[in-house]
């Protein structure tokens, strides 16, 4: 493992890339790096990086670096970036950390008082933040401070106090490089919580083991519903499963019908309430005088009961009196405790059917989705076109699974990284999140983008998992080369922006992706035969002067739309999420201009090269599904239908296409529909617990 000062030494090489590449300073962009490790682990919610300073009364000084508000836990976090940007790791005191505490702090107070508002330029990203504040955060039930800093914490440095802003409580955080390098070894991708349930109650919680294997624990527990409620209260979110999170943000968390059991007959609800399904990475366990306890918990994860988890939280908060502090409420709770090595594995799996009758849907669990196999297969296949004069292609790297890219990189020799980072570079590589926002541009959603990668990323999964189970063969080579252009749009875009004299400083992603979705609304506006060139651009790898020009033109308006006086909503960042902004958006007319048109490809082509496109994936797809019936073997086969005969589990149709694929002895192999047919026959047995 690499020392603190080796793996800040490698954050630090690719801010100082990524500001070279994005014309940013390294601040930002090390923000930027940190935001999305904490929002990849569930700590933040869709960040949105802006940065104020200013003076505010009596010459306290405030200063900001982003904020993100946290619809769950109902609560707004405030993010300032103290950056030293040394050689060496500098030592962040407990002096400093008040310093720069005190200053996010005095953000939301002046925002309270309308101080900002009265002194902020109107146009600035503060001000609209500040508007905010004081019209629909003002009654949150929790500030959230976060210091994220290339320094390291001080030792001395112990549990930071909350203290309250007006009758919120405020929380205070810090994110030094050394969590972020404990974040980014962690197997899962999570920070580690370690609960100390003694803690919560004076014994623990009471348990039963209900069988182990060599990769996981089950406990039936017995959860008090007052610990279960301090449990959430005190941990947020980070308790959630990522799929259950997103489900509850979607749906409101709090439902009427717990809440009424909870108030009326909390004496029945252990009989009433399905309980709570739940996994973690370790548990102590003490002897009780009825039954063992659990004591501490590692990393515990409600994948299955969030409404109940959460309905519990909000009545010992809002209906204290009549909640009786939930001392008559039980809760039962099945807890898998499984080793972090498997987690990633077994912890979707167990989200997934534990929510089976439940209205989490597959889109909930799209990050697991063969979808990102078939995007990843082909960014390792796929080579661009040799450009700019050099004599070998590359690869537009997806990473499909969090530091991936890095990690393929850890067990290299000096060379080895050299040549996979030609193959490979750097500013070709993109996550799911990037690929859920270009297509859903392309899509013309930038008000869905603009609320940020996570819900974008949600709605996205929803159009991708309808699409996929529709047919499959959408997704084809074709369709991840439109996702490399839609990339190349933007960066190019995000350039001309970056660099145009009518820009001020914010709002440069919600520009850039409106203009995107602008452009494809009004090439079918103004040229309804016509579509953009993709092909030219992948074969280029850059978009012509003539694009760039109308890019440009049409940045601007979006600019000046966004920030327009008579928006709706004061602050910009908000206004860019409403579905009004896009439809005034669409009333705005730039013309594409006689040379632009030219450039475009005509639908009829377009359509012809999209069938022939899922011509060609339907034919990968079943030279995969002969690859993978032959490949099982003759006697599994066999295994597979004596098993499904003897359990009385296959109708006469799959025991024929059974027969066809033991068939395969005496030398005859099934078509391409049948092995089909097979691998969906052999799927039933799975899923009636066939073990192989």
């Amino acid at each position: 493992m690499a020392t603190l000062n080796e793996f800040r030494n490698s954050i630090m090489d690719d801010v100082h890339f990524n500001a070279s590449m994005n014309g940013t300073s390294p601040r930002e962009e090390f923000l930027a790096l940190y935001a999305d490790a904490l929002t990849d682990a569930e700590e933040f919610d869709d960040f949105e990086q802006l940065s104020y300073e200013g003076v505010g009364p009596q010459n306290k000084r405030i200063l900001i670096d982003g904020y993100f508000y946290d619809e769950l836990e109902d609560c707004l976090a405030i993010v300032a970036c103290p950056f030293s940007d040394s050689m060496e790791a500098e030592s962040l005191t407990a002096t400093d950390s008040e310093v720069h505490f005190r200053r996010a702090r005095a953000f939301v107070e002046e925002s309270l008082s309308g101080f900002i508002q009265k002194y902020a330029e109107e146009s600035s990203p503060g001000y609209g933040l500040a508007i905010d504040i004081q019209k629909r955060y003002s009654n949150v039930s929790k500030y959230k401070f976060y210091l994220v800093t290339d320094m390291v914490m001080s030792s001395r440095i112990r549990e930071i106090a909350s203290t309250k802003i007006g009758n919120a409580v405020a929380e205070y955080h810090i994110w030094d490089i050394a969590r972020l390098q404990a974040l980014y070894a962690s197997k899962t991708g999570k920070e580690d919580i370690i609960i100390d349930l003694t803690e919560f109650t004076e014994h623990g919680i009471p348990c039963l083991m209900a069988g182990s294997n060599g990769e996981y624990t089950a406990y039936l527990c017995n959860i008090p519903g007052a610990i279960l409620a301090k449990l959430y209260n005190t941990y947020g979110g980070r308790l959630l499963e990522g799929n259950v999170r997103s489900f509850l943000t979607a749906k409101g968390k709090i439902n009427k019908g717990i809440r009424n059991t909870i108030l009326n007959e909390p004496e029945m609800f252990f009989a009433y309430n399905n309980g709570i399904a739940a996994t973690a990475y370790d548990v102590k366990i003490e002897a009780g005088e009825i039954c063992p306890l659990i004591t501490e918990i590692t990393s515990l994860q409600i994948v299955n009961g969030g409404q109940t988890t959460a309905s519990l939280a909000s009545a010992l908060v809002n209906d204290k009196d009549r909640a009786n502090g939930l001392k008559d409420i039980y809760v039962p709770m099945k807890l898998s405790v499984v080793t972090p090595e498997k987690a990633m594995e077994l912890i979707p799996n167990i989200a997934k059917y534990a929510n089976k009758q439940n209205k989490v849907s597959d889109a909930d669990f799209f990050s697991n989705h063969a979808f990102h196999v078939r995007m990843e297969d082909f960014s390792r296949r796929i080579l661009a076109p040799a450009v700019m004069g050099n004599q070998y292609g590359t690869h537009w790297y997806y990473e499909r699974a969090r530091g991936q890219y890095k990690q393929e990189q850890a067990r290299m020799t000096k060379a080895e990284k050299d040549k996979f980072l030609l193959q490979n570079p750097k500013n070709q590589m993109f996550t799911k999140t990037d690929l859920a926002k270009l297509y859903n541009i392309f899509r013309q959603l930038p008000h869905q983008v603009s609320k940020g990668a996570q819900k974008n990323f949600i709605m996205f999964a929803e159009w991708a998992s309808d699409a996929w189970e529709k047919d499959q063969t959408v997704f084809n080579e074709r369709f991840f080369k439109q996702i490399v252009c839609l990339n190349i749009l933007y960066k190019k875009l995000d350039q001309i922006v970056k660099y145009a004299s009518w820009y001020e400083m914010g709002y440069k992603a919600q520009v850039v992706t409106y203009a995107l979705s602008y452009l494809f609304y009004q090439i079918g506006r103004e040229c309804p035969d016509r579509v953009l060139d993709f092909k030219s651009i992948w074969n280029q790898q850059k978009v012509t002067h003539e694009t760039e020009l109308l890019l440009g033109r049409i940045a601007e308006a979006m600019f000046n739309h966004l920030v327009s006086d008579d928006r709706e909503v004061q602050n910009v960042t908000e206004w860019a999420k409403r579905e009004a902004c896009w439809k005034k958006a669409k009333e705005i007319v730039v013309p594409l201009g006689d040379q632009f048109i030219k450039e475009l490809a005509y639908v009829s082509d377009d359509k012809d090269e999209t069938k022939q496109a899922k011509k060609e994936q339907r034919q990968v797809n079943s030279a995969s599904a002969m690859i993978q019936v032959a490949e099982y073997g003759v006697e599994n086969w066999k295994s597979v239908l004596s098993w499904g005969i003897t359990n009385r589990i296959f109708t006469p149709q799959d025991i024929s296409f059974l027969k066809t694929a033991i068939a395969m002895e005496s030398g005859k192999f099934p078509s391409e529909k049948q092995c089909a047919r097979i691998l969906q026959v052999l799927e039933k047995a799975r899923e009636e617990s066939y073990p192989r």
